[in-house]
């Protein structure tokens, strides 16, 4: 009887070491993976502005006063952001802000504008996005939101780059400060994904390695009756 017990003992022992052994690394591999993830959308959202932006010429933008949203050439650039963003499906919506002398981000194009007047900025309309810090960045080099937020508009992803003062010859004179939105939504299930394939298997390799420890313990016990 103590013989018995005591090979029980072991065999609890053996698989609770086991699953804390296989969850650590479930949650190093998960954590590792998640973020490697969340760096690849960032850097991929951030090259597609970076890219888009040298397409706006930043002088004619900056002209634009509210009340132009009917003009020709605010529909013109209208045309353009959509064109370069149809290229991407993942981009919602294509915009162009201006980071004014107090600091405070305003809107001078919303492509969405022609088609749904109420649903998106006028020219002038103060942006509401919790990533000022990374706006202000943006006039000097490509930048993203660390996380999703939220505004009137929805939940998003976002990453902008610089529009200098012409897309030919330009002076290096950051003009405005281009965005592109992606779908919080599809954000966080680019990111879900292949996380959630680790905690399966994780919990699979946990299931077989206590079932393989107590499968032997049995085994040995027969053996020795």
């Amino acid at each position: 009887m103590t013989c018995t017990c005591s090979k029980s003992t072991i065999l609890w022992v053996s698989a609770v070491v086991v699953i804390i052994i296989i969850g650590a690394l479930t949650a190093l591999a998960y954590t590792s993976s998640t973020s490697a993830i969340k760096t690849s959308v960032r850097t991929g959202l951030e090259s597609t502005a970076g890219v888009m932006a040298t397409q706006i010429n930043g002088s004619d933008v900056v002209l634009f006063k509210a009340g132009d949203e009917g003009s020709p050439k605010y529909l013109a650039v209208v045309k353009k952001l959509r064109t370069l963003r149809s290229m991407d499906d993942h981009i919602l919506n294509a915009y162009i802000l201006k980071v004014n002398p107090d600091r405070s981000v305003t809107f001078l194009v919303d492509d969405l504008y022609p088609d749904d007047p109420q649903g998106s900025a006028k020219i002038g309309e103060r942006s509401t996005a919790p990533d000022s810090l990374e706006i202000f960045s943006a006039l000097s080099r490509p930048t993203s939101s660390r996380e999703p937020y939220t505004t009137k508009y929805g939940s998003f992803m976002s990453a902008y780059a610089p529009i200098d003062d012409s897309m030919d010859d330009s002076n290096g004179n950051t003009k405005a400060v281009l965005a592109i939105d992606m779908s919080a939504t599809d954000y966080t299930n680019s990111i879900g994904g292949k996380g959630y394939l680790i905690l399966i298997t994780g919990l699979v390799s946990m299931v077989i390695a206590i079932g393989l420890i107590f499968w032997l313990g049995r085994r040995n016990e027969t053996k020795g009756e």
